[in-house]
This record gives structure tokens, sequence and C-alpha cells, in this order.
């Protein structure tokens, strides 16, 4: 398991930032699978599926039309992945990165003009990534 965490990180929608980014983090999970033969004594195993998960507290405010645009998808009925990107970035030109589907999302006392919203996501496909 791969966790990386960041105060550093974009959220992009139809191609616009929006947003912006109080914290954000990333974890990746790889299965393990059980490959012990018949009479085998000992346990074997090789890799299976990777599923990369995460979550962020986003800072917006009620003009910033992209972002309510992002906040009103988890309310659509739409089955497939829209041009959301999540980016972590670890400094320099080391990021983590890759197209994301909001699975939850709550919305807290405003900040002033801003309002905040913690969300969940989960990355579509294998992100992209440079350590």
């Amino acid at each position: 398991m791969t966790v990386a965490n960041a105060t550093h990180g974009e959220v992009r929608f139809q191609g616009q930032k929006v947003a912006k980014i109080r914290s954000i983090s990333m974890e990746t999970q790889r299965q393990t699978l059980e490959t012990t033969g018949v009479g085998e004594l000992d346990d074997t195993f090789s890799y299976g599926k990777r599923t990369t998960s995460g979550s962020a507290t986003l800072l917006y405010k009620s003009d910033d039309q992209a972002t309510v645009n992002l906040m009103n998808r988890i309310f659509d009925d739409g089955e497939t992945p829209d041009d959301l990107v999540m980016t972590i970035y670890k400094g320099g030109s080391k990021s983590i990165s890759g197209p994301a589907l909001i699975n939850s999302q709550g919305i807290a006392t405003s900040v002033g003009d801003n309002t905040q919203v913690s969300i969940s996501f989960v990355i579509s496909g294998k992100p992209s990534k440079a350590f």
C-alpha cells in the first residue's frame, strides 16, 4: 500500500481548474492473490488488481461555476467518468494523477466567503506517477 499526502494538489473538471485544495491524500492498494498449489506447504502469492482512491478538502466560492458544476455531478445519473482529474504533488515534478470519480461528498460550514467540501474519490484506471 502506498499513501501520498500533500497540501498541494489540483482538481480539474472539464478542463478547468476548480476550487482550492485545503488538503489531499491518495492511497494505492494492490490485491495479493494466493497461488499455492495442492500439496505445497508454504503459501505463495502474486499481485492482482490495483485500486487508487483518496480524499480531499476543497474550498470554493458560490460564484465559482466550475466548482458548483463539479459538486452537482454526484447528483447526476450518469454512469461514465467525465473530465475530472485529481493530481497530488509531492514537490518538484513528483506527482500522482488520474481520471477520477467522486463517490462521496460532504459540505461543511462556510469559512468567510468560502464553502468547505470534503470529497472521496476513486481513480479510474492506472494512475500516472512520477516519484
